[in-house]
């Protein structure tokens, strides 16, 4: 997967929480604490980069029950970081 990839995905999720007010804020926060983790990576390279996938799966399963979409596209983040040994 390809840098571009994965910022085309983390533009979907963006466009995603602007537009939905239904979703839980704390969930939200969380997953934007995550969303910039993951821009960071990308910058840096960081050695611990292990969580960052497992915080993407994490803040997925908050949104699973109530918005499919968004959680198929964190999944698909999750996979891309993985893959990119990010």
């Amino acid at each position: 997967m390809s840098h571009k990839e994965l910022n085309e995905a983390l533009e979907i999720v963006r466009r995603e929480l602007s537009s939905n007010e239904q979703l839980d804020p704390t969930d939200v926060a969380r997953l934007r604490s995550t969303m910039e983790q993951i821009e960071t990576a990308l910058q840096h390279q960081p050695q611990n980069s292990e969580s960052l996938s497992e915080n993407v799966t994490s803040a997925a399963s908050s949104f699973e029950q109530s918005h499919p979409r968004l959680t198929e596209t964190l999944g698909q983040i999750a996979d891309m970081l993985q893959q990119m040994g990010i």
